[in-house]
């Protein structure tokens, strides 16, 4: 029997690549199901900013200072104001927000 590393070795491009994140088994369903298919994996830098802008709100209807929360989220003073101006992002579900956290 083959080896994990082996097997991962004989994986061509980016499906090596995935295996050696998600594993084989994991890396040959998504094979399989999105077989030839582009399948383009989005960063996660903007639903991560929707939930620090979240936390920066709701910290400062509990009464946080901007000052504070500049520091601790390591912003300008002018960055929170601006996020605190800004409406919560309606494209990204609360549930999903809560699995990123």
């Amino acid at each position: 029997m083959k080896s994990d590393v082996n097997i991962i070795e004989q994986l061509p491009g980016d499906l090596r690549r995935i295996a050696e994140v998600i594993g084989i088994e994991p890396t040959l369903d998504l094979a399989k199901a999105f077989r030839g298919t582009y399948l383009y994996i989005h960063n996660l830098d903007d639903m991560l900013r929707e939930i620090r802008n979240e936390d920066i709100r709701k910290s400062y209807s509990k009464g946080t200072k901007v000052t504070d929360l500049a520091i601790k989220h390591r912003l300008t003073e002018r960055q929170i104001w601006n996020i605190l101006g800004m409406e919560p992002d309606e494209v990204t579900p609360p549930s999903l927000l809560n699995l990123l956290k």
